[in-house]
């Protein structure tokens, strides 16, 4: 069978969707990804074919930056509702269909799987009427969000002499969903058909010696990260801050494009690098600080780790608020969030057996969900019908 991914270009679009693709590949079957020019590398670093495709360098820069500007007039926890239909329908959308048709009309997939995010492949799907698939980088997208990404995409589909389906194309096929229910802060009412997707760590390579950031000296690890997209929020030095005088050893990723001297010289017990290998940290760490991006997230919860929430945008204060149910993590919202305030949590997490009780519940409803070979083989029935 032959298998097309398509995503924008985030990363926290992207690694969700590799194990399955590579699952697929390690299944003998072919697959091709499509994104962003500026993100192939993340998808063949994976092992993967990928093609260009929808917006990149320039003209996804000053498109993000007209978004941004637009955005940072909205209250933080209304963003989501703000960005979701602009960026993903309005924006991303045209521009990708305009590279994915052509490029599947060549390649002659059986199969169409889009990440949330990237509404060109339903699209394309149904012009060349094959099925698409949706699968999701975290919880699910509120209906209305998706709902009026459709109605920014009508146009789209009416240009191509289509009616579009509800929720822009989406679920018409199956919802693959990363996402464990305890977590799951969304009704999801509108979606026929769903499918647990267990979230593993992609495969990527390992560093060949234990970096020294993660030598075991006692002291618990307490990584910090605010992902690619919110890295440069001040509240990353707040987090630094309250975490240095603390008897931790405290690891900070600043993102690819963030820089580790903004954070200024820093105590033995903290260490900054712009980018680490996350599953790798995540099976030697205690806590994590994060942003409550899916990725992180989630990666955190499918390991048992507590962790403390400092959302920022988009989906992160549904994450955070899923994680805060279970009994998994402490949330700050953005008012609330000072050096102080971030050490006094960590603080609760490290030593409170309650939240580490609670995050290994949901990392077992996690293992329990069906794993990507699985998923694989419920494809492979779908696209055979």
């Amino acid at each position: 069978m032959r298998v097309l991914f398509s995503s924008t270009w985030g990363h926290g679009h992207i690694y969700p969707m590799v194990p399955l693709a590579q699952a697929f590949l390690a299944a003998g079957h072919d697959v091709l990804w499509a994104t962003s020019a500026d993100s192939c590398r993340h998808v063949a670093a994976a092992g993967l074919a990928v093609a260009p495709a929808g917006l990149a360098g320039d003209d996804l820069k000053e498109a993000l930056g007209v978004l941004n500007a637009a955005v940072a007039q909205v209250a933080p926890q209304d963003r989501a509702a703000f960005m979701f239909p602009r960026m993903f329908g309005e924006t991303f959308t045209a521009p990708m269909v305009t590279d994915l048709l052509p490029l599947a009309r060549q390649w002659r997939p059986d199969l169409l799987i889009h990440e949330h995010g990237e509404l060109a492949s339903p699209v394309v799907g149904a012009l060349l009427e094959v099925p698409s698939v949706t699968h999701s980088f975290g919880g699910a997208i509120p209906a209305d969000f998706v709902a009026e990404a459709g109605n920014r995409t009508s146009e789209v589909w009416a240009e191509h002499g289509l009616t579009q389906p509800p929720y822009a194309g989406c679920f018409t096929t199956l919802y693959l969903d990363i996402c464990p229910p305890s977590v799951q802060s969304v009704p999801m009412t509108h979606i026929d058909r769903v499918q647990p997707l267990r979230m593993v760590a992609a495969t990527e390579p390992a560093p060949d010696v234990l970096p020294a950031y993660l030598h075991d000296d006692g002291r618990p690890l307490v990584y910090v990260t605010l992902g690619t997209v919110n890295n440069k929020s001040p509240v990353l030095r707040a987090a630094v801050d309250g975490l240095a005088a603390l008897p931790v050893r405290v690891l900070v990723a600043v993102g690819p494009d963030g820089d580790p001297a903004a954070l200024g010289s820093q105590p033995p017990n903290v260490h900054v690098e712009r980018w680490v290998h996350q599953p790798l940290v995540l099976d030697h760490c205690a806590v994590v600080v994060s942003h409550g991006g899916s990725g992180t997230f989630l990666g955190a919860l499918a390991r048992g780790l507590p962790q403390l929430c400092l959302p920022q945008a988009a989906d992160q204060f549904r994450n955070a608020a899923g994680g805060a149910r279970t009994g998994a993590a402490l949330v700050l919202a953005p008012p609330e969030t000072t050096p102080e305030t971030i050490a006094r949590d960590v603080r609760r997490l490290l030593d409170e057996d309650s939240f580490r009780i609670g995050a290994g519940r949901v990392a077992a409803e996690i293992g329990a969900m069906a794993s990507p070979a699985d998923v694989v083989a419920a494809l492979l029935d779908i696209s055979s019908r």
